[in-house]
C-alpha cells in the first residue's frame, strides 16, 4: 500500500463506523468478520490498527448497503475534531483556520484519510482535492465521500456554521479563500505549539515503523501546487539531505524516484479530471513548460498526455 496508508491508525474510525452499522441492524461480528479487531480491541482507546483492517471493516460495512455515497457521507459527519485526538485538538487551538489547514495538512497520516488531500489556491478560492486512492470501486467510493464529508465537518466546528463551502469539480471543495483568516475561538498559542511538538514526535514514531519513504510519499503528496527539492522534504523532515538520502537509499529507492513517482501520479489526476489545459498542469507539476512535462508524462507511460486526457 503506498504513502501513509502503511501508518497505523487509532481504532476510533473503526469505532464510529461499526456504531453506525449496528444503529442500522448489522451485527458487531458481521462488521468486524475478517478484520482480527475484537470487540474487546475495539473498546480499547490505545488500540492501533493497520489500514488493511480498517479497510475490511470497511468492505463489510459497504456490503450491507445498496448505495455506498450517502452512507459514507452520513458516517463522514461523525468525524469531529475530538475524534482526532491530539491532531485535531492542535486544529481546534490554531490562531486562524488557515494554520489549522497547514496543520491538519503537515500531519495528515494522524487521520483516518484514505484519499489523498492536497491544498491550492485559484482566483481567490481555496481548494481542497481529494485524491481518489487505488482500491476496489465500492471502497473508493466510500472513503472519498467519507474524507470529504469529514473535512467539511472539521472547517465548520473550527470557523462556524457560516463556513460556507461550494462544490468545485470532481473530488474537490472550495471555499473563499478570505474564510482562512478567520481567527479561531479556541486559538491558544502554547497549547497550539505543544500539540504541534506532540504530533511531529507521534508521525516520528509512525514514521520508524513505516519507514522513511512513506513519510517522504506524503510530504510530496501534500506540497501544493510545487513540488519540493530534497533540501525542502529533508528540512521538513528535520534532518540533513545526507541522512535523507541514507534512509531512503537502505529501503532501496531515491528521493528522485519517489518524486517521479507522485509527479506521475498526480499528472494522471489532474488529466482524468480534465479541468485544467497541459500547460497549466505543467506549470503545477513544477515543469518550466508544457514541452518538458510532455517528455516526461510520455517517459513515465508510453504516451503523450494529450491522449491520456483524451482517453
Amino acid at each position: 500500500m503506498d504513502g501513509y496508508l502503511d501508518f497505523r491508525r487509532s481504532i476510533t474510525s473503526v469505532r464510529l463506523m461499526v456504531d453506525y452499522g449496528i444503529e442500522h441492524g448489522v451485527a458487531i461480528g458481521e462488521l468486524l468478520e475478517g478484520s482480527q479487531i475484537s470487540p474487546a480491541l475495539l473498546m480499547n482507546p490505545n488500540t492501533e490498527i493497520t489500514a488493511s483492517q480498517e479497510l475490511q471493516v470497511i468492505w463489510n460495512l459497504v456490503d450491507t448497503f445498496d448505495d455506498v455515497e450517502p452512507v459514507a457521507r452520513d458516517i463522514g459527519q461523525r468525524y469531529h475534531c475530538s475524534a482526532y485526538g491530539l491532531w485535531g485538538y492542535g486544529l481546534m487551538c490554531s490562531a486562524t483556520a488557515g494554520d489549522a489547514l497547514r496543520l491538519a495538512l503537515r500531519f495528515l497520516p494522524l487521520t483516518y484519510a484514505y484519499t489523498v488531500i492536497s491544498y491550492h489556491e485559484e482566483n481567490g478560492l481555496g481548494i481542497l482535492d481529494f485524491g481518489e486512492p487505488q482500491l476496489d470501486c465500492r471502497l473508493k467510493q466510500f472513503v472519498v465521500a467519507r474524507d470529504m464529508a469529514a473535512a467539511i465537518v472539521l472547517m465548520q466546528e473550527l470557523v462556524g456554521e457560516s463556513f460556507e463551502v461550494t462544490e468545485a469539480s470532481h473530488n474537490t471543495f472550495a471555499f473563499s479563500r478570505e474564510q482562512l483568516s478567520r481567527k479561531l475561538p479556541q486559538a491558544n498559542p502554547v497549547t497550539a505549539e505543544l500539540c504541534e511538538q506532540q504530533c511531529r514526535a507521534l508521525m516520528e514514531q509512525r514514521r520508524s515503523s513505516a519507514g522513511a519513504q512513506a513519510i517522504v510519499v506524503h510530504y510530496l503528496q501534500n506540497s501544493g501546487a510545487r513540488m519540493p527539492t530534497l533540501t525542502a522534504a529533508a528540512r521538513h523532515l528535520h534532518m540533513s539531505e545526507r541522512t535523507l538520502k541514507r534512509h531512503l537509499q537502505a529501503e532501496g529507492i531515491s528521493f528522485r524516484q519517489l518524486l517521479e513517482r507522485v509527479r506521475k501520479d498526480r499528472a494522471e489526476r489532474l488529466l482524468n479530471q480534465g479541468a485544467l489545459s497541459i500547460s497549466e498542469i505543467a506549470d503545477r507539476l513544477g515543469f518550466s513548460d508544457a514541452s518538458t512535462f510532455s517528455q516526461a508524462f510520455k517517459r513515465w507511460t508510453g504516451t503523450a498526455p494529450s491522449y491520456w486526457a483524451g482517453k
